[in-house]
């Protein structure tokens, strides 16, 4: 039985706009090659302040923002948008009541929905994340088959991308996957029998890559861990669906993608979730089992695809 991770202690969660654009800002500039102290002098604070507003550690401020995207060459819908989805900057959680069925605060939940610019940033959170753990009806980016991938990245099977692919902004396709990244995929046990059909061969090489990954994976737990979710018991996760927790740069936060990301921090909503996201961790099927189930699903699939 695979371990679920402790849940870290109480703190102040930052608002997901600030921890979403902070990686942005980063991403940007590390991406057109614009040194630290570069992009300090354009607003005209020190090197260090600008390192805290991209790992969201301290507010940014709406006219330092506005400057440094612009000097990243972001077009003036997606700035605008940016600089209005950030809270002010002297904004503290701690004085707001949570309210509603969801128990939030203002700016607990952001919705990005400025287009490709938005979904490019989805993708560049979940590569440079230095731990995640996701709950997944489909293999998601990263543990594809090219012949998947190409399945998948279909527009008629999958609307959001979560993968870069032509038309998105140039700047994602430079962003890394994490080097020490921890990653916990539980797939749900429907992966075993979708995709039979004019797909079926291609659907028995994915999850012989999956055994394969599986089979390849450390002892200790770090780096990449893939399990199966089992449907006889009806957990909480199976009835909100896709959804992942990622911690970047010591920030955890709840990621959900569905017409456009999603993303939420210190919520009672959130709370609930993400105590869902480890039971589930639990609950999932051990290595062996997982290896073995993944095993025998792809020599169905392929005698489906020779019949």
């Amino acid at each position: 039985m695979l371990h679920a991770v402790p849940l870290p202690p109480a703190e102040v969660p930052q608002a997901p706009a600030r921890i979403v654009t902070g990686l942005y800002l980063r991403c940007l500039r590390e991406g057109q090659g614009i040194r630290l102290d570069d992009a300090a002098r354009a607003v005209g604070v020190s090197t260090a302040a600008v390192s805290r507003w991209e790992r969201a550690k301290s507010p940014i401020g709406p006219d330092a923002l506005s400057t440094l995207l612009r000097r990243y060459g972001v077009a003036d819908a997606d700035r605008n948008f940016l600089v209005e989805s950030l809270p002010p900057q002297n904004y503290d959680r701690r004085t707001y009541k949570e309210q509603g069925e969801g128990r939030r605060a203002p700016h607990d939940s952001w919705a990005d929905v400025a287009g490709d610019e938005a979904t490019a940033r989805h993708i560049a959170l979940m590569r440079s994340a230095s731990e995640v753990i996701q709950y997944c009806p489909l293999p998601p980016a990263g543990l594809r088959t090219q012949n998947y991938e190409l399945v998948v990245q279909d527009p008629e099977v999958c609307v959001i991308p979560d993968e870069p692919v032509l038309g998105l902004p140039t700047w994602v396709h430079h962003v890394p996957w994490a080097e020490r990244q921890r990653r916990t995929v539980l797939l749900d046990e429907t992966v075993l029998t979708r995709g039979h059909g004019t797909h079926s061969a291609t659907v028995a090489g994915q999850l012989r890559h999956l055994a394969d990954l599986v089979g390849r994976e450390t002892p200790n737990g770090q780096g990449l861990t893939i399990r199966i979710l089992p449907l006889d018991e009806l957990l909480f996760i199976h009835l909100i669906g896709a959804t992942a927790e990622v911690t970047i740069h010591g920030h955890r936060m709840l990621v959900r993608v569905s017409l456009f990301p999603s993303y939420e921090t210190g919520s009672g909503a959130a709370r609930v979730i993400s105590a869902s996201l480890h039971e589930a961790v639990g609950a999932a099927w051990s290595r062996e089992a997982t290896y073995e189930a993944l095993v025998k699903a792809a020599e169905d699939m392929e005698r489906r695809a020779a019949s």
